[in-house]
């Protein structure tokens, strides 16, 4: 049961892809950002299967940031979600 209501910020083509330049997702009190993750892949299913694998890791190039740090130098999926965190998806990036 969801005890809170998280937004997430997304950039570039994931906007696209979820309609909106950020989402609501409900959360538990306890989340982690696998939580989180699960979340948006049941009320956003396109925007899911365009972050995360099957196995439930995200794709390859996909960022989440928590409170400006990429998860990856925290806990990676396992990162608590705290009430004042800012949250944020970005898609893999190219150019030059």
């Amino acid at each position: 049961m969801a005890d809170r209501v998280k937004t997430v910020k997304l950039l570039a083509t994931l906007r696209s892809v979820a309609g909106a330049k950020e989402i609501a997702v409900p959360v538990s009190a306890d989340a982690t950002v696998r939580d989180l993750l699960r979340s948006i892949t049941q009320i956003h299913p396109a925007l899911g299967a365009r972050i995360l694998e099957d196995d439930g890791q995200l794709k390859r190039g996909i960022q989440f940031i928590v409170e400006g740090r990429h998860i990856d130098w925290l806990q990676g999926l396992d990162t608590p979600v705290a009430d004042a965190d800012n949250l944020m998806l970005i898609p893999p990036v190219s150019g030059g």
